[in-house]
């Protein structure tokens, strides 16, 4: 009897095995979590004025006359629990994300798969 069946016994295996198998990741709904590492701010953090006149620095219309030059902002990074890190600058509400090789992640994709985990410490 055995013999008989024996394909089909094979590909019943074979399918319970490949369903054992699936990628759940795609159908959950479950996010990541990413945990800030550290940051910080630019050495320098002021916003500066670049005049080719001394005098100019203390003109009322220093803004005609000088170049304004704001500071790098502050940025933020975090490390991801599925090897993914990202950083978020000062005043924005986006992160940009790069995977475990380096890859860019697309900014859908990350708003639909990480959160920012809250620091307990």
């Amino acid at each position: 009897m055995f013999y008989k069946h024996w394909k089909k016994f094979v590909l019943a295996i074979a399918a319970l095995f490949w369903f054992g198998c699936g990628d759940d990741s795609s159908s959950s709904d479950e996010k990541t979590a990413c945990t800030f590492k550290g940051g910080g701010c630019p050495e320098y953090g002021i916003d500066f004025y670049f005049c080719e006149n001394p005098e100019d620095y203390e003109s009322p219309d220093k803004d005609e006359k000088c170049t304004f030059t704001p500071r790098d902002p502050c940025s933020y990074y975090y490390e991801c629990e599925d090897g993914a890190s990202c950083h978020k600058y000062e005043n924005e509400t986006v992160m940009t994300c790069t995977d475990a090789q380096g890859n860019p992640i697309p900014q859908d994709e990350i708003e639909s798969r990480y959160y920012e985990k809250e620091d307990t410490h």
